[in-house]
């Protein structure tokens, strides 16, 4: 654990200091308000230990300052009983406790062996949904990498035909002109496909650090686009009603992220029915869109709904005047 503790009374300092080393694994000392701060942006403390009534900045303005980089940044104050005036300012600034002066050091090691205990329980539950992120993000690139093939197998063996077609009618003198640009052009168009869909997965891969402009239509259809094979080759058929223009500004990744998983679902819910539809249509008033996503699947088990949800809303800014 590694520790800020901030005294301006040198005696004090230097004996609880010594105490202090022997519950951190590192620590940085400072003789007042303004050069603990100075010392906390640049460690990043697990733990702050400080007095309040000291010169130059006091406790209560120290710990505001440290609320404001790390609203959760775990603070112990140490205080006489004569800076009582001090408490309901101390009790706002939402701090872990107090010891009274004289320390008790037993009641200090029961604080920071209690914050201890929250911070280990913090980073083992950080850790937990690392590596949960983690497994759903595999399974969503084998997802992607099984879409990707469904996606690229009909283009290629176009492209092989055009190929092959091409080599056998030139070994018989039968490769005309017209037939040579006809099938240039759809070996052609067919890698650009290709190539459009690896720039659609890259992308969808990449994820988004910051919100950005896009048009809800255009994000649907380069969707529906990664899903399109897989719901093919299952015979499910998209029924969509999403022709208003609507600019969005949010994480657009993120939303592709989310319908990806409730378009799958949906599917999932549909292979052993045979009338198989998706449903996909758009709502919009004031500052609210509505994605709307229906399928004949029989509905959400009660166990499920609370992940998979069929309507998303959402929260966006919007361009006025946009229909």
């Amino acid at each position: 654990m590694v520790s800020l503790y901030v005294e301006d009374e040198v005696g004090i300092r230097q004996s609880l200091s010594d105490v202090l080393k022997l519950f951190s694994k590192e620590l940085y000392i400072a003789k007042d308000g303004l050069e603990g701060l100075e010392l906390y942006k640049k460690n990043k403390p697990d733990i702050v230990i400080t007095d309040i009534k000291m010169p130059n900045m006091n406790g209560i303005e120290l710990v505001k300052e440290i609320k404001k980089i790390e609203p959760k940044q775990h603070i112990i104050f140490t205080t006489a009983h004569s800076e009582s005036d001090f408490f309901m300012e101390a009790i706002e600034a939402q701090v872990d406790g107090y010891i009274l002066k004289p320390i008790d050091l037993d009641k200090l090691e029961q604080k920071i062996n209690s914050i201890t205990a929250q911070i280990n329980l913090q980073c083992k539950y950080e850790k937990q949904q690392i590596q949960l992120i983690q497994s759903e993000k595999m399974a969503a690139i084998g997802e992607m990498i099984a879409n990707i093939a469904h996606q690229w197998r009909q283009p290629l063996s176009v492209i092989s035909t055009g190929v092959t077609g091409m080599q056998i009618e030139k070994k018989y003198g039968k490769l005309t002109d017209e037939l040579f640009e006809n099938t240039c052009n759809t070996i052609n168009n067919n890698a650009q496909y290709l190539s459009q869909t690896i720039d659609d997965f890259r992308n969808f891969i990449k994820g988004d650090t910051v919100k950005k402009e896009f048009d809800l239509k255009e994000l649907l259809e380069s969707t529906f686009m990664i899903i399109d094979a897989n719901m093919k080759n299952n015979n499910i058929i998209l029924i969509k009603d999403i022709d208003k223009k609507i600019i969005l500004k949010n994480y657009s990744n993120e939303l592709k992220q989310s319908l990806i998983n409730i378009l799958n679902n949906a599917k999932d819910a549909l292979l052993d029915k045979q009338d198989k539809y998706i449903f996909i249509s758009l709502e919009k008033n004031e500052n609210n869109v509505d994605i709307i996503i229906k399928d004949n699947g029989g509905g959400i088990a009660k166990n499920i709904i609370k992940k998979y949800m069929n309507h998303i809303s959402l929260q966006n800014t919007m361009h006025k005047g946009q229909d």
